[in-house]
């Protein structure tokens, strides 16, 4: 367990962002730690600096980038992690959507955000 505590917690509703902290009207908000909201997220970037993929123009990419065995990567996969400001995010994608969270503690992959974030 982390020494700092969580901003804003998996389990509990979440009604504000948590780096602007200005209103999240996101539904359903609770099974998720830190959320980012839409104007926030809109600046999001790769660590390259560009804009963040996923599914189909994600497989793409990595077809392109690491050759056609990349592309085989889940309908659910993107860019990850992603940075708003200069301060690194983690993308939740599922269903052709995703959610952005905040990592408050700098983690070195999505593994360890959920574990840290208690996702």
């Amino acid at each position: 367990m982390m020494a700092e505590e969580i901003l804003y917690p998996a389990g509990e509703e979440q009604t504000e962002c948590a780096i602007c902290g200005g209103p999240l009207y996101i539904p359903l908000s609770s099974p998720y730690a830190n959320l980012v909201c839409d104007e926030c997220d809109r600046r999001a970037v790769t660590e390259d600096g560009e804009e963040p993929t996923h599914g189909k123009a994600y497989r793409e990419k990595m077809a392109e980038k690491y050759g056609p065995e990349s592309a085989q990567a889940r309908s659910g996969s993107g860019d990850n992690p992603v940075f708003i400001d200069g301060q690194k995010c983690w993308r939740r994608y599922r269903h052709g959507g995703y959610v952005t969270r905040l990592d408050q503690f700098d983690c070195d992959d999505i593994w360890e955000f959920r574990e840290t974030h208690n996702q």
